[in-house]
């Protein structure tokens, strides 16, 4: 299943690895960011002889975050560039999903994790953030290409190429830069300022401000909800709290470790299950950070030789596990256009600066309708886990257990099942799928297809809406 890169290099007459140019310098890509998505660029790049450069501002695995999850899109990605079975050696497939109340007893539980590998054919997996990059980098067949502690202070963007401008006063030179440096991007605020150079008032303020052992636990609250997961030898925990109001660009919410013992101290004695509290979790941590979570998508995703991928660009809230994900789809997305580009570019010559434009356009047209459909589901999970509202916590509480986990799982798997891979890599599918990737040509008869988002909106309401009716008719008769 799939295509090949022979097939793809036959069916465009040339392969499009970098060839030296009348400059006598290659095409290259330069990546900021060695985190996800920008090992996963370098991984592709390495394997179809395109050059290009990462730079990353500190380690490229630093301790710093909590968890990664990974889905079939994901997962799919991963397994393209050689890295999926040692990821999936180092971790404990999740299994079942407990849905907990304030109380701490579950009512709900199911094999989740289970019905999401018989429907995208990839086990569920979740490790620890930087056990990730370390593996995705020891993975890496050309290390080379990777530069730590290289931060990023400026680009200039010119007809020919662009020239990123590192602190140490070193220069990397090439004809495109992709951002991958998270929420906190600096390549999006410098491609900001240089694109209203140009352009005055290209990016407005509004924009700016867009952002604002192997189960999973969910424990639902009055505005706050708790997401654990555990692994053999870690356990990895969320608390959730809603903010007072929302906080915008360029407001950065930051709390020191005193702020952080403040706030887990006033959930110390509330039950994480029906023989625990999140004071045992707490006693017991390696490490813990009180963060602002964003969420949002800019309406601008590159402006002239650079384009953003990533949190960069758009941030999900972690309900979902959909971030890393997300990463790994525009990631995708993007090489695509790249590769297709440099194909059909003469022999011997680059892409003009207008090309790469339009290249970029459709790398976000493609991704955007499906990163807002990513958005959405983990924004609506978000608010119900946090019972943020009466539809909210009726839809947790009585909708979710009479439901079933296989109703939102065939939302999220048919999600799934339209994400990206890498077109010019082979992919190589281990176990059946029930739900069969959409960009599969022989799958174009056979999958199942349903509508779009987690719920979609008009099936939620009509679900409510009966169970409202059903409610008020019940309390009527026994009156």
């Amino acid at each position: 299943m799939g295509h090949s890169l022979k097939h793809q290099e036959g069916s465009k007459k040339a392969s499009p690895k970098s060839e030296s140019t009348p400059s006598g310098r290659p095409f290259r890509i330069i990546i900021v960011g060695g985190g996800v998505a920008g090992l996963a660029l370098s991984h592709a790049l390495v394997r179809v002889g395109i050059d290009h450069v990462v730079l990353e501002k500190g380690l490229v695995a630093p301790d710093w975050g909590s968890s990664i999850s990974l889905w079939g899109n994901g997962s799919r990605i991963l397994s393209q560039i050689g890295c999926f079975e040692a990821l999936q050696a180092a971790a404990l497939p999740l299994k079942m999903l407990h849905v907990r109340g304030p109380d701490g007893k579950a009512y709900n539980q199911e094999p989740y994790f289970d019905m999401m590998m018989e429907r995208n054919g990839y086990e569920c997996l979740t490790m620890e953030r930087r056990e990730f990059l370390r593996i995705i980098h020891a993975q890496h067949p050309a290390k080379e290409y990777i530069k730590e502690h290289s931060r990023v202070v400026d680009i200039v963007d010119g007809p020919d190429g662009v020239s990123v401008k590192l602190e140490n006063g070193t220069v990397e030179d090439g004809d495109i830069v992709i951002g991958c440096d998270g929420v906190h991007s600096t390549i999006r605020e410098l491609m900001w300022r240089n694109a209203n150079a140009s352009i005055p008032e290209y990016i407005s303020t509004k924009e700016k401000r867009c952002l604002g052992i192997n189960d999973m636990h969910w424990v639902t609250h009055q505005d706050l909800s708790f997401l654990i997961l555990t692994q053999p030898d870690k356990i990895y925990f969320f608390v959730n709290w809603k903010m007072p109001q929302q906080s915008r660009w360029p407001t950065k919410a930051k709390w020191n470790n005193e702020e952080a013992e403040e706030a887990a101290a006033s959930v110390l004695e509330l039950p994480i299950s029906d023989s625990a509290v999140f004071g045992e979790l707490w006693r017991n941590k390696l490490r813990a950070h009180l963060i602002g979570l964003q969420e949002g998508t800019f309406e601008h995703w590159h402006f002239g030789r650079v384009a953003l991928v990533g949190d960069s660009v758009h941030k999900v809230t972690p309900n979902f596990a959909l971030g890393a994900n997300c990463a790994l789809e525009s990631s995708a997305s993007l090489l695509n256009e790249v590769y297709d580009l440099l194909a059909t570019t003469k022999a011997g010559g680059k892409p003009t600066k207008e090309a790469i434009s339009a290249a970029f356009r459709r790398y976000q047209q493609t991704r955007e309708p499906r990163q807002k459909d990513a958005a959405n589901a983990s924004a609506f999970l978000t608010r119900i886990h946090a019972w943020d509202g009466f539809l909210n916590r009726f839809t947790m509480k009585y909708l979710w257990p009479i439901q079933g986990q296989g109703f939102y799982a065939d939302k999220l798997a048919d999600l799934c099942a339209g994400a990206p891979k890498f077109n010019f890599l082979p992919v190589t599918y281990k176990l059946p799928a029930s739900y069969k990737w959409r960009d599969d040509a022989e799958a174009s008869s056979q999958g199942k297809s349903r509508s779009g988002g987690v719920p979609g909106l008009v099936e939620l309401v009509l679900i409510i809406g009966f169970f409202i009716l059903a409610y008020f008719l019940t309390a009527g008769r026994s009156t």
